[in-house]
């Protein structure tokens, strides 16, 4: 890890520890709101967690990570390197709507983390967040282990498999 990428952790770091933050699991009903980070190889996942949470009649909001080797349209539901300041840290005006909505469930398909991806799940004021991370250490608050089997189809049906199994043990 490089010395701007320290700087960016480090400055991550310190905006967390002046959060407090308690996770709430979301009893997932109609009128519930659910946020998809993702990046470009993810799209056919994000149509499915669409369509499923949409069935739910769930607001569903997405927003996409590009890397460095794509050259995206302009949305307001991304995040290319041109978002990025010098330290690579996301520019607050391009993230602070999508970070400050308060979703009831905050689902990370992004299967290729780097640091915009975890800042912006780090910063997002969720209630419940669900991923991947190898990492011991991660911004989730229910991480499932996805191994070898990196698709992010299954990570979207593993995150929906684990929902309703941990629905039907709170009821």
């Amino acid at each position: 890890m490089g010395f701007k990428q320290k700087y960016a952790y480090r400055k991550l770091a310190k905006m967390l520890a002046s959060q407090n933050r308690n996770p709430v699991f979301p009893a997932l009903k109609k009128h519930s709101k659910v946020g998809v980070i993702w990046q470009p190889s993810e799209k056919p996942a994000v149509h499915f967690l669409r369509d499923h949470f949409n069935k739910q009649g769930a607001i569903f909001r997405d927003y996409c990570i590009f890397d460095a080797d794509s050259n995206p349209p302009v949305e307001a539901n991304s995040l290319t390197v041109v978002d990025l300041n010098w330290w690579g840290i996301p520019k607050p005006d391009k993230i602070g709507e999508f970070v400050e909505i308060e979703f009831d469930l905050l689902l990370n398909i992004a299967l290729e983390p780097n640091f915009a991806v975890n800042y912006v799940t780090a910063l997002s004021k969720a209630r419940f967040k669900i991923g991947s991370s190898p990492n011991d250490e991660n911004y989730f608050d229910l991480n499932i282990k996805i191994a070898e089997n990196q698709d992010a189809m299954f990570l979207a049906k593993q995150q929906i498999f684990y929902l309703a199994q941990l629905n039907k043990n709170s009821d």
